[in-house]
């Protein structure tokens, strides 16, 4: 994850949410930038990009992704979509068909259109691709009727489409290398910057403007360098040195480390997630898992406040949901359904026939390890013995989604609505075991069919009482800036260069 997301999920480790779309964001953005723009924002990034191949674009930080890529829609610093390589677009009465009509002009730097038929190649990809498919599993078609116009069918209505299109899931690349092997380290978009032949994979990425992109104006730095520096006390030290603009911090008390008026700072909202992940929510490995009581007496038996003032004070916020307090399904009532409660958690272990509970193996991976002892604690005063298995990072994926562990601890990232966090909460790596009920399925249907702010609420609402999760903390932790740029943080997931700009 780089720096820039780490802003955005700044108490976590961000590789990790680089890896695979589990850290938060929060930027800003500049409606008028300054015209002298010849100045380069420096940033840092903990990980390299592990492809730039649409449809396999890292998760978490997309930042420098999407600035390579343009995207069909965007997404404003107040989480509204907005255009992008779609001047405009409408849905048929029942929300099962989605036209776009595309700008017209726009080329690839390879010197190609940018036209229906790219568009339609890429979608195609990214309905495929490894990163992107449970993005797109509602779209069943995709046509290009004219030069600037492509028809999504879907086979049903599914609210959280847009705000994808806004996302990785609608980037568009050049037709000729999609699927080329190039492109994985290559890419050739028609976003407002392209990967400059400078850059050192692995090392040090480059990006120039594109004074072609049709959003050009809005982006005032010609140069932005990523350095990719896997220690944060190194990206610190970077920071102090003068050779970074901008870090996130992983608690307030290091703000006095960054004194004005040489630096600037303040605090991001609400932007990632630290869940204990039921996902075992049929009793396949963990029997006990499958009753609702074990789920809550779980819940119930996590101090979320004690988590969060003594493991990273200031920017833990304990929560009981796995949506955005920014959004439209959050609700405070229900942020107090599983005040700590030990004796009531005991009650329901017994009631559910494990009074005296049962053992449990976790994956231990660098997110983890701070927080194992507290959980092994407080897990073990209801009964429930962890046992923690160490797990290269690199193979966490392969083993969550071998269906190796019934529960375990990992971070998430808010996006930019309610629909594609619940999306991102029930998809994946965070459902391994693809556990659903009739329930769910028809509350996310009649969710998927409305407008409304608040279409997610209900859905949110018995996620918390069937404790299909046990949300542990959000973060929304500082940064700071140096005196050469500005920077905004933005309401929830921005994924744009646009946060930054030239302080003068």
């Amino acid at each position: 994850m780089s720096s820039i997301r780490g802003a955005r999920v700044a108490a976590l480790s961000a590789v990790v949410v680089a890896a695979f779309a589990l850290s938060a964001c929060s930027g800003g953005a500049t409606d008028d930038p300054p015209a002298s723009a010849e100045q380069t924002l420096r940033l840092s990034a903990q990980a390299p990009p592990s492809s730039w191949a649409i449809g396999n674009a890292p998760g978490g930080d997309a930042t420098m992704y999407l600035s390579v890529y343009d995207t069909l829609l965007r997404t404003t610093p107040d989480a509204e979509i907005t255009e992008g390589l779609a001047e405009e677009w409408e849905y048929n009465d029942d929300l099962t068909e989605l036209t776009l009509h595309l700008r017209e002009g726009q080329e690839f730097t390879d010197g190609e259109p940018v036209d229906a038929d790219a568009v339609v190649a890429s979608l195609n990809v990214s309905r495929e691709g490894p990163s992107t498919a449970t993005n797109l599993t509602a779209v069943s078609d995709v046509t290009a009727t004219d030069e600037s116009t492509v028809v999504l069918t879907l086979s049903q209505p599914d609210a959280a489409l847009l705000p994808n299109l806004a996302d990785v899931a609608g980037a568009i690349g050049a037709p000729d290398v999609l699927t080329a092997e190039s492109s994985t380290l290559e890419p050739v978009g028609s976003g407002p910057y392209i990967l400059d032949s400078s850059s050192v994979a692995g090392s040090n990425y480059v990006l120039k403007k594109n004074p072609d992109n049709w959003d050009a104006d809005s982006f005032p730095f010609e140069t932005v360098q990523f350095q990719i520096i896997a220690d944060p006390t190194a990206i610190t030290n970077a920071m102090q040195a003068g050779q970074l603009d901008w870090i996130a911090l992983n608690t307030p008390d290091q703000l006095a480390q960054f004194p004005e008026p040489k630096y600037t700072s303040g605090s991001n909202n609400a932007n990632g997630l630290g869940v204990l992940w039921l996902a075992d929510r049929e009793g396949t490995i963990v029997p006990a898992l499958k009753d609702v009581r074990v789920r809550q007496a779980i819940n119930l038996a996590i101090d979320r406040e004690s988590i969060a003032e003594k493991l990273q004070v200031g920017s833990l916020h304990p929560t009981e949901q796995v949506v955005n307090p920014n959004g439209g399904a959050w609700s405070d009532e229900l942020n107090e359904t599983y005040s700590y409660n030990l004796e009531e958690a005991k009650a329901l272990m017994a009631e559910a026939g494990y009074a005296d509970g049962f053992a449990v193996t976790m994956p231990s991976t660098f997110l983890s390890t701070p927080y194992e002892p507290t959980f092994s604690q407080q897990l073990g005063d209801i009964g429930i013995q962890v046992t923690w298995e160490t797990v290269p990072f690199q193979d966490f994926l392969t083993k969550v989604f071998s269906q190796n562990y019934g529960m375990y601890f990992m971070f998430n990232a808010f996006r930019s609505a309610d629909s594609v966090d619940v999306r991102g909460a029930t998809t994946a790596i965070f459902n391994p075991f693809n556990s659903t009920s009739p329930e769910y399925e028809a509350l996310i249907a009649e969710a998927n069919s409305s407008e409304s702010a608040d279409a997610f609420a209900p859905v949110n609402e018995y996620f918390v009482k069937e404790a299909w999760f046990a949300p542990i903390f959000y973060t929304a932790g500082p940064w700071v800036a140096s005196d050469k740029v500005t920077y905004t943080p933005a309401k929830t997931f921005y994924p744009s260069l646009k946060p930054w700009a030239p302080a003068n």
